[in-house]
C-alpha cells in the first residue's frame, strides 16, 4: 500500500472539482448517493464537481468522510492515496449501499496506519490463479487452485470456524461488519499490496459467514482482473464469476478426495440423503447446502429439484409453510464457535496499551464514537481482561 507522501501543494479550485468527482466515481457512488451521505442537494454536489461552487473546509471534511478518503486526497493530486479496487462485478449490492465500500476503504487506511505505528506488516502469501480472465475457468482449474491453497493455508488443522485466522495466515486482512440489508454477505478489495476481506457478522447461521469468507478468497485467487476501476464490461459475466467463486469455496472447504473417502468408508450411500449430509456436516463444519452441492457435483448422489430439496429439509425440521434460508440449516453451528477476534483489533489494543495512540485515535481506527472507544479501552485496562471477541466493532 502506498506510504505517506511528502507534502504536496494544494490543487487549484478547478482541479479540486475534478478530484471530488474522481473519488466519487472510484467508489461507484452516484451524485444522489453522495448528496444524501453529506446532507445536501444533488445540485450542490454537481456544482462542486463542475467548479461552480468551491467547497469550504467543513464541506471538504464531510465529502472526505462520505468518500472514505482524506481531505488531502480532495486537494492534492499526488497519486499517493489511490482508491482501493473492489470487484464490483462480483459485488453488485455495493451499488445500492456504497457505505460498505466506504467503510472498507477507511479500514484499509486504518489498517495501513496501525501497521505502521506498530511496525508490524502482514506479509502477502496468497498465490493467485494465472488466468487471463477472458473465458470461463474449468472445474478442474478451480479445484486445483483451491486444493493448492488449502494445503498451504492450515485450514485442515484450524477448522472452518477459524476462517478469519486462516485468511490472515495467507496475508489477507479480515474484518467483520454489521449489515442489516440483503444480498451482501462479504466483500473483498485490494489496495496496493494489501488485500482485505470484510465479512457480515452474523449472529446465527455462521455457516454462511464461513462460506462467504471462502467465496471472497475465491475472487482474490481467481479473479484479480475484476479488481479494477475500469468501467468497461461492468455487467459482463457476473453470474459466472459468482459461480466460479462458489465452486472454489466448496472445494476449499470440502476437498474432493476427503469427501469421497469418508462417503465410501462410512457407506453413506446406504443412508437417506438428509442423514448422510448431517453426518458429513459433523466432519466438515460447513453449511448443509454447501455439502449437498459438493456431494452432487462429485456424483455421489443424484441432484434433485431445488424445491424438493427445500421441502425435504423443512419436513425433517418440522417446518410448515414459508421459511427463510437461515431457518433451513439443520444442526447449525453455535455462533460462539466462530473465531471473530482479528489481527486489526489486536494491533490497535497493543498500540493503545503501549501509549502509542489515545482514545480518539482508537475511535477513528474502529470507526466508532469516542464514547464507545472510551468503553472499549476501559475494558482493555481492566485487570484480567482477555481479547476474546471484539471482531464486531
Amino acid at each position: 500500500m502506498p506510504r505517506k507522501a511528502a507534502a504536496t501543494a494544494p490543487a487549484p479550485a478547478s482541479e479540486v472539482s475534478k478530484l471530488i468527482r474522481r473519488q466519487r466515481e472510484a467508489m461507484r457512488m452516484t451524485v444522489a448517493q453522495l448528496a444524501q451521505r453529506i446532507g445536501v442537494s444533488r445540485n450542490t454536489v454537481t456544482n462542486y464537481e463542475s467548479g461552480k461552487t468551491e467547497p469550504n473546509a467543513s464541506d471538504l471534511v464531510r465529502l472526505s468522510g462520505a468518500l472514505g478518503c482524506t481531505v488531502t486526497d480532495l486537494l492534492c493530486d499526488s497519486g499517493a492515496s489511490l482508491p482501493p479496487r473492489f470487484a464490483f462485478r462480483a459485488h453488485a449490492p455495493l451499488r445500492k449501499d456504497p457505505g460498505i465500500a466506504v467503510a472498507a476503504r477507511k479500514y484499509l487506511r486504518a489498517y495501513d496506519e496501525i501497521e505502521e505505528i506498530t511496525n508490524s506488516r502482514l506479509q502477502g502469501k496468497l498465490r493467485t490463479f494465472a488466468g487471463d480472465g477472458e473465458g470461463p475457468l474449468t472445474d478442474r482449474e478451480i479445484e486445483s487452485a483451491a486444493d493448492t491453497l488449502r494445503q498451504s493455508s492450515g485450514l485442515h488443522d484450524a477448522g472452518p470456524e477459524n476462517i478469519a485466522s486462516v485468511l490472515e495466515g495467507l496475508g489477507v486482512r479480515t474484518l467483520f461488519f454489521e449489515h442489516e440489508g440483503k444480498g451482501l454477505e462479504g466483500l473483498s478489495t485490494i489496495h496496493g499490496e494489501m488485500m482485505l476481506v470484510m465479512l457480515r457478522d452474523r449472529k446465527r447461521v455462521i455457516e454462511r459467514t464461513i462460506f462467504s469468507a471462502a467465496h471472497e478468497l475465491g475472487h482474490l485467487v481467481l479473479h484479480r482482473h475484476l479488481f479494477t476501476n475500469d468501467e468497461r464490461d461492468e455487467e459482463a459475466d457476473t453470474r459466472r464469476y459468482e459461480d466460479e467463486a462458489n465452486k472454489f469455496a466448496g472445494n476449499f472447504l470440502v476437498p474432493s478426495d476427503e469427501l469421497v473417502r469418508i462417503w465410501k468408508e462410512e457407506r453413506l450411500n446406504r443412508l437417506s440423503l438428509f442423514n448422510a449430509l448431517i453426518l458429513l456436516k459433523r466432519v466438515f463444519h460447513v453449511s448443509f447446502h454447501c455439502l449437498y452441492h459438493r456431494v452432487t457435483e462429485l456424483r455421489l448422489h443424484s441432484r434433485i429439484d431445488g424445491a424438493i430439496f427445500i421441502n425435504l429439509i423443512k419436513q425433517q425440521l418440522g417446518i410448515k409453510g414459508f421459511a427463510k434460508m437461515e431457518e433451513l440449516e439443520p444442526d447449525p453451528l453455535k455462533p460462539e464457535v466462530l473465531y471473530r477476534t482479528n489481527r486489526f483489533s489486536r494491533l490497535v489494543r497493543s498500540a493503545f496499551l503501549q501509549d502509542l495512540i489515545g482514545v480518539s485515535k482508537v475511535a477513528e481506527l474502529f470507526q466508532v464514537p469516542v464514547n464507545r472507544a472510551t468503553e472499549i479501552t476501559a475494558e482493555w485496562l481492566r485487570p484480567g481482561y482477555e481479547l476474546v471477541d471484539d471482531g464486531d466493532l
